[in-house]
């Protein structure tokens, strides 16, 4: 598993991303864009556990949900 931080994902990895922030008179400025991660009781390697999971791995099936 990758090394983790507050706003990644536990199981792919996937962090914040940086875009342009545009205004209507065409200024640009950089932001910051956090993925959606929620943690998760899930199965890992046969043990429940809590994990910070992004929306993407939990729809594809990348992990089995505890309960």
């Amino acid at each position: 598993m990758p090394i983790t931080h507050a706003s990644q994902c536990e199981l792919c990895g996937r962090g914040p991303h940086v875009s342009n922030q545009i205004s209507h008179a065409h200024n640009v400025s950089k932001r910051r864009q956090q993925i959606n991660v929620s943690r998760h009781h899930v199965v890992i390697n046969g043990a429940p556990r809590y994990i910070s999971l992004c929306t993407r791995c939990l729809r594809s099936g990348r992990v089995q949900k505890a309960g």
